[in-house]
């Protein structure tokens, strides 16, 4: 599979884009996979099963912090190659809302 890259406009990285098309249905992932993903990330650090963690806990009753925040957003660039800045974690702060907000489709003409 080809893969492609991108540059974030906000902190100028450029990163590899998952898929064929960047932006495309078949190369986003689902809100539910950045839910599950960020509860891991969560209860890896707690050391609790993700099931314990409820998606609608606001992230700093979980222990996030802006430490916290930065590997949040690194880990989730990596995951799934989609650009993630601290504003979007602090601007969503559930795992649930953060997972609806990095697959909402983008604005026209983006």
């Amino acid at each position: 599979m080809n893969q492609t890259q991108h540059t974030d406009a906000d902190t100028g990285r450029t990163a590899p884009s998952a898929g064929t098309s960047a932006g495309t249905p078949e190369s986003r992932p689902s809100a539910d996979a950045i839910t599950a993903w960020v509860l891991g990330f969560l209860a890896e650090i707690l050391d609790v099963p993700p099931q314990d963690l409820d998606p609608g806990t606001p992230l700093d009753e979980l222990g996030v912090d802006s430490a916290t925040t930065l590997v949040l957003c690194a880990g989730l660039t990596e995951e799934f190659a989609l650009p993630v800045r601290p504003r979007d974690v602090f601007d969503h702060f559930t795992a649930d809302a953060l997972g609806r907000h990095l697959t909402a489709p983008l604005p026209a003409g983006v």
